[in-house]
């Protein structure tokens, strides 16, 4: 087969852009979820660590002596806390499970709150489900946010073991 220079010309720019195409898709990654985060970390493990302190002292006082105005203050202090983790995680891109996560601890976190301003106490039973249903919360916010941070290999599916 004999290519006249025509034919040799389209040749050489067939390869040319498959060369450019190459280069191009080799060099471009797609990125689905947001950065590690440390600083939104190590809040997600103070602002739990809070809740469950907040959740300890409910449980340790009588449920006699648990109404709710003994405890306003502190539904304000961590409401703004959560506000402010959730305001963190809505600011980032690509960071949808977390933000949903953060949603959710939140709005929980009010409904549990009216609830006890309506009912003016809390039960043992609700105050030890509410405590631990925060916990695989901000367990699962926790592990999100830990799982944005793998090691660059682990995030290339090219790559093979070692």
């Amino acid at each position: 087969m004999k290519l006249d220079q025509r034919g040799l010309a389209l040749e050489v720019w067939r390869f040319f852009v498959v060369l450019i195409i190459g280069v191009l898709l080799g060099g471009c990654s797609i990125k689905f979820v947001a950065d590690y985060d440390s600083t939104t970390f190590e809040e997600i493990l103070k602002v739990g660590k809070k809740v469950d302190r907040f959740y300890g002292d409910l449980l340790e006082t009588p449920a006699s002596n648990r109404q709710y105005q003994k405890y306003a203050d502190r539904y304000v202090e961590m409401e703004t806390d959560l506000r402010s983790l959730y305001m963190r995680d809505k600011a980032r891109t690509l960071n949808k499970e977390s933000t949903e996560i953060s949603e959710i601890i939140l709005n929980l976190w009010l409904k549990y709150k009216n609830n006890h301003a309506a009912k003016d106490g809390y039960s043992d039973g609700n105050a030890k489900l509410d405590r631990a249903r925060f916990t695989r919360l901000f367990v699962s916010a926790a592990d999100a946010e830990a799982s944005k941070k793998l090691n660059p290999d682990d995030k290339n599916a090219n790559k093979d073991s070692k």
